[in-house]
């Protein structure tokens, strides 16, 4: 296992999120919308603009093994403070 390094960790998710969409792209169209560390793993969220899936990115340290999940949003519900 390696030292945890966190910008080799972004530019490895965003260059897994551009081989996951069916077209090329640069790895400079995909952003990290939400990132998080806990002990040797890593797990971000990213979005690009070009396409309408949200991807999610989770390196396990221990094992050196990333695996991406991709998300689909189908909608959204809309609440007003008042309602809860």
């Amino acid at each position: 296992m390696t030292e945890f390094n966190q910008d080799k960790f972004e530019s490895d998710a965003k260059k897994l999120v551009a081989r996951c969409l069916k077209y090329e792209i640069n790895e400079e169209y995909v952003c990290i919308i939400w990132f998080s560390k806990e002990g040797a793993n890593a797990k971000a969220m990213l979005k690009s603009d070009l396409d309408h899936h949200y991807f999610e990115v989770t390196y396990f340290g221990e094992e050196g093994k990333y695996i991406v999940d991709i998300y689909d949003p189908t909608g959204w519900d809309e609440f007003n403070e008042e309602e809860l």
